[in-house]
């Protein structure tokens, strides 16, 4: 089972919350952005999750606790979260509980839904390992329950902690009555957890695990990740493919006839085919000669990746990291502007992938390529935070 425990979040105090301590996650800021965002406040949270060190995270955190800027929240608690956000003109709500997740290896309680790029972890273990907190949740996924689903919505229709507005979405932080806390607990038990977003600092946090009982400490606050779980299919979370561009062809005539290997190719767009193609001459359509039998529905990342990145353009999983030649764009106004600006000679559109088929291949033991999936809307940081403190007195509530 997968264990969840109430812990004491690391909030502002509410003389100083307002909109403009909050910040995206940390991998989504580039240094203008970053500039942007600490000129707003002083005590914006990117100073604590994009530090000019992790000494100076360490300090600036310290102080801000002991001057009341932020402080450790008196009870042990789940919370609520909501964001109201509008998409494809509509208005639309997430809804979410926000919990300490005992980090485990993946495979039985917790699993992966996408591989991941063998980046850099180091940045986040020396910065969480140092300042023992992190203020960046992941998202995990679990199937539908009506007892947790209620509870969130009682809480969410009652006093909310914190509401500020970002970036054109509205966020909010519920504290959770504590009656509720074992029943929780129990609901969560015999579910699984599908990690959505967060796959890197999962793993980071396994990491930091093994890093403390290295040196003979067990059982400690750096057990636990920050994590959001979100009903996969009432939760509100909008899932779409991530696309595929190609950056540089040789002979572009040539790529083109080499795709007649596999697929049948028509001029235009039409909306059954398994892939849509766009270059400065046009729209094309892509049509699978032979489907693998291998793969379940829902794959078509990795289907474009084996035969046009690795079949084709001779792509190892290397070139597709280091993103010369592969790259990717999130939406088709993203991709279409960037063929169009030259920044790419093709771009790929790939079909979306729901729920359901997700969990299926996950319960398969499969995992989509890295960068398959997006999830929307995005976790700011700053309505609250972990510490490693945050988890004591709390295990037996």
């Amino acid at each position: 089972m997968a264990e969840v425990k109430p812990f004491r979040g690391i909030i502002y105090e509410k003389t100083h919350f307002n909109n403009t301590v909050m910040a995206p996650p940390y991998d989504v800021i580039d240094e203008d952005y970053k500039e942007i965002l600490k000129q707003r406040n002083p005590y914006n949270i990117v100073n604590l999750t994009l530090p000019e060190s992790y000494t100076k995270a360490k300090q600036l955190l310290d102080e801000w606790l002991k001057n009341g800027i932020l402080k450790m929240d008196n009870s042990c608690r789940f919370y609520a979260y909501s964001c109201n956000y509008r998409f494809d003109n509509k208005e639309r709500q997430l809804k979410g509980i926000l919990i300490a997740l005992k980090v485990e290896p993946f495979g039985k309680n917790i699993k992966p839904h996408e591989k991941t790029l063998k980046g850099p972890k180091i940045d986040r273990f020396n910065l969480i390992t140092t300042t023992h907190a992190s203020f960046c949740p992941i998202m995990g996924l679990y199937s539908h329950d009506k007892t947790i689903n209620e509870i969130i919505s009682e809480t969410v229709s009652s006093s909310v902690m914190f509401e500020a507005k970002f970036e054109d979405t509205t966020h909010s932080l519920y504290a959770i009555d504590s009656n509720h806390i074992k029943t929780i607990e129990e609901s969560l038990k015999d579910k699984t957890i599908i990690i959505a977003d967060g796959h890197h600092r999962y793993e980071t946090a396994l990491m930091i695990k093994e890093h403390f009982n290295k040196q003979g400490l067990k059982n400690g606050g750096f057990d636990y990740i920050l994590t959001l779980l979100v009903d996969a299919h009432s939760g509100g979370l909008c899932l779409f493919s991530i696309h595929r561009l190609i950056k540089q062809l040789k002979d572009k005539e040539a790529f083109i006839e080499s795709l007649k290997q596999y697929f049948t190719v028509k001029q235009g767009r039409f909306d059954d085919a398994d892939f849509i193609g766009y270059s400065k001459d046009g729209f094309i359509s892509l049509f699978l000669e032979k489907r693998p039998t291998a793969l379940p529905d829902g794959l078509d990342a990795k289907i474009f990746e084996d035969i046009i990145y690795k079949k084709i353009l001779k792509l190892t999983d290397e070139d597709i990291k280091n993103q010369h030649i592969a790259g990717y764009a999130h939406t088709e106004k993203e991709l279409i502007e960037a063929v169009d600006k030259g920044s790419a000679v093709f771009g790929f559109l790939l079909k979306p992938i729901n729920y359901e088929t997700l969990t299926q291949i996950v319960n398969q033991g499969l995992i989509v390529p890295q960068k398959s999936t997006y999830f929307y809307p995005k976790i700011p940081s700053g309505l609250v935070g972990y510490h490693f403190d945050s988890i004591k007195g709390c295990e037996n509530v």
